[in-house]
């Protein structure tokens, strides 16, 4: 279910400081902001307790969760080696708060934090409200096989708006089909092939890896910058 949207506050599962596990940023260090809420149901998602707001769910205003980020930044300071910190707003689907987010960035973090978005590339109307102000936008174009939706044309849309930041992660699961696969490389390709791609298999299965390398083998063709990579933060067993 879509939670109700208000601009005002905001229901947040945690914030904390952690390492990207995923995309071409993997390994930076980051501060997390976990929205909760989203507006799909992926069979492979990994923070199911994120999908809907519950009772354990904290509200926030935009200056409260500006101070909590700050909190998080100064006892993690030393993580960051003087670079310019970046908060990840994730899910859940963040962008189902891009009002929210809006005001965050413009009142707080505009020029003090790099913004980082993960996003299921749903909701591009969304999106157009903050992209000028994000430095990178994480996207996952969604198999119909896993979320049981055709989001091919808003995904279209998305990254047509995100081309310039954007990079795209494709989760290859063992119902993944070959056609969707081809389906989305070729929007990929036909906005720009300069768009990164990242093919994520959900599990080392023998399976999943064979179907993986064969999408390797398609989409570099069409795309410069493809990599095969796994959830890294799996692999070392952090948030």
């Amino acid at each position: 279910m879509i939670p109700h949207l208000n601009n005002d506050l905001a229901p947040i599962d945690e914030v904390f400081f952690s390492y990207q596990g995923e995309g071409i940023y993997a390994g930076i260090p980051q501060i997390f902001v976990r929205f909760s809420g989203c507006n799909l149901r992926c069979n492979y998602c990994d923070t199911p307790k994120s999908l809907n707001i519950r009772s354990k769910s904290k509200y926030f205003t935009s200056q409260s969760l500006f101070e909590y980020i700050k909190n998080v930044f100064e006892r993690n300071k030393d993580s960051f080696y003087g670079q310019k910190p970046s908060v990840s707003f994730t899910g859940g689907e963040p962008l189902l708060y891009a009002d929210f987010i809006l005001d965050l960035i413009k009142k707080y973090l505009k020029n003090k934090f790099s913004v980082y978005i993960e996003t299921n590339g749903s909701l591009s109307q969304q999106i157009k409200k903050i992209y000028k102000y994000c430095n990178v936008v994480s996207m996952d174009i969604k198999f119909q096989s896993a979320c049981k939706k055709d989001l091919f044309k808003e995904h279209k849309k998305f990254l047509e708006i995100c081309r310039k930041k954007v990079f795209v992660k494709t989760v290859i699961t063992k119902d993944t089909q070959e056609k969707e696969f081809i389906k989305a490389i070729n929007i990929i390709s036909n906005i720009s092939n300069n768009i990164p791609l990242i093919i994520q298999p959900s599990s080392f299965d023998n399976i999943i890896n064979k179907k993986v390398l064969q999408f390797y083998s398609m989409a570099i063709l069409k795309i410069k910058n493809v990599r095969i990579l796994p959830q890294l933060h799996k692999l070392w067993k952090m948030r």
